[in-house]
């Protein structure tokens, strides 16, 4: 392996590379919540990632959890924080609600904690009762910071959820052992999800949800596809997405599946935060990281996998020849849960980086950007490959092709 600094391949001068980027210049792991109390109603929970338990998974009881299309406490946008309204987790909101539209909670503090032992606090502004789909979050700027609670307005199948709406109001360091409760997630899906059975509709309270009209306006990609079947909740790391009216609390859309057919590559994609650090990565599948931006999303969707056999060892190898310029040019498809199809153009190799710098240099406005990571040695190396590409287009996909069956392998090497 050499080393030194890192080299690489990058598209020739008479066809101009774009500029690498990111939402943020984030070269590191970020910290997220790991902790959210609501004192004056008793509410103290762990906060762990949504994706641990992703759809058609019932949520984990006994912690909260935050959405990862959305944001971190100590970004921009929204924080999207939800749990199960039972006894120990966000049931005393629920019952708060039921008095007067639940006025007693405007001005009450919340407190997110972050697993770097940061603490940030809010006050509640705004209740949102009977809420079915994500349209409160179009009454403000995308470019402000706002909280938001959830949790269900009855039992398992009731559609309609409540929404509680929090401003920051400070932020300071905070001891590393509070900040850092240890989760005890546990399996509490209802019988219904268990035997594989559909839950039964829930009938509407009766009061009409909250509509707020103004959405953003949409960020339109090249070669824009109709309009898929299922709606992303928007993200404050895309200014240019928004909800639907009336499109209901749907799953957003998550990449699902990689494919280089130049080199023989196509891997089923799963969600980073399935298996989080320090454990291993899972094998025979890739994974994106979910602190970055999703394909229909702008920034950079950052997809790593080992360099293992069937997955992105041709990367690798490829890369060894000639600083891998053999590979600029190529097209990298990157399937998602809602059946599209992105398609990106290959235009710089990354050898022997160390960092993720790669996805962090001079975003655009409106840029959407793909970076492929694979390692560069056995176990413990430090030097990473990247390759970086640019959309190029989005194809309405079917859905059997978009969303292989995931099968991670644990292959985390023995003794370590």
């Amino acid at each position: 392996m050499q080393s030194g600094l890192p080299s690489q391949a990058v598209a020739p001068t008479d066809q101009p590379a774009p500029p690498l980027g990111s939402r943020l210049p984030i070269l590191q792991p970020p910290a997220y919540a790991s902790r959210v109390t609501v004192p004056d109603l008793d509410i103290d929970l762990p906060v762990i990632s949504g994706d641990l338990q992703p759809p058609p998974s019932y949520p984990l009881c006994d912690v909260a959890a935050y959405v990862t299309r959305f944001e971190q406490p100590y970004e921009q946008g929204i924080t999207y924080i939800s749990a199960h309204a039972q006894e120990g987790m966000f049931l005393p909101l629920l019952e708060a609600s039921l008095q007067d539209d639940g006025r007693s909670m405007v001005g009450m503090h919340v407190d997110v904690y972050t697993n770097d032992a940061m603490r940030y606090g809010y006050t509640i502004e705004r209740v949102v009762r009977h809420a079915t789909d994500y349209e409160v979050i179009n009454s403000f700027s995308l470019t402000e910071r706002r909280l938001i609670l959830q949790t269900s307005e009855g039992p398992f199948g009731t559609t309609e959820k409540l929404q509680i709406v929090a401003v920051p109001l400070d932020e300071g360091p905070a001891d590393p052992a509070e900040a850092n409760p240890e989760p005890m997630p546990r399996d509490c899906r209802p019988d219904q999800l268990r035997s594989g059975d559909p839950p039964e509709p829930s009938e509407s309270p009766g009061s009409s949800p909250v509509v707020i009209a103004d959405p953003t306006p949409s960020f339109v990609p090249p070669s824009s596809p109709p309009a898929p079947a299922i709606t992303a909740p928007p993200s404050a790391s895309s200014p240019g997405t928004s909800t639907s009216p009336g499109g209901g609390f749907v799953p957003a859309a998550f990449a699902s599946r990689v494919v280089v057919a130049d080199l023989g590559i196509d891997l089923p994609v799963v969600s980073g935060d399935l298996q989080p650090p320090p454990n291993y990565p899972f094998c025979d599948v890739a994974a994106y990281v979910t602190f970055l931006s999703q394909p229909d999303e702008v920034g950079t969707t950052y997809i790593t996998a080992h360099a293992q056999e069937g997955m992105f060892l041709p990367i690798l190898d490829a890369s060894q020849r000639d600083d891998g310029v053999e590979m600029l040019g190529m097209t990298v498809d990157v399937y998602t849960t809602d059946a599209l199809r992105y398609s990106y153009r290959v235009w710089q190799v990354q050898r022997h980086i160390t960092d993720r710098v790669v996805a962090t240099d001079g975003l655009q406005p409106g840029e959407q950007r793909l970076v492929l990571q694979t390692s560069e040695g056995p176990y413990g190396s430090t030097e990473k490959l990247a390759i970086a590409a640019t959309l190029v287009s989005v194809e309405v996909a079917e859905a059997g092709e978009a969303t292989p069956v995931a099968r991670p392998r644990d292959c985390e090497p023995t003794g370590s």
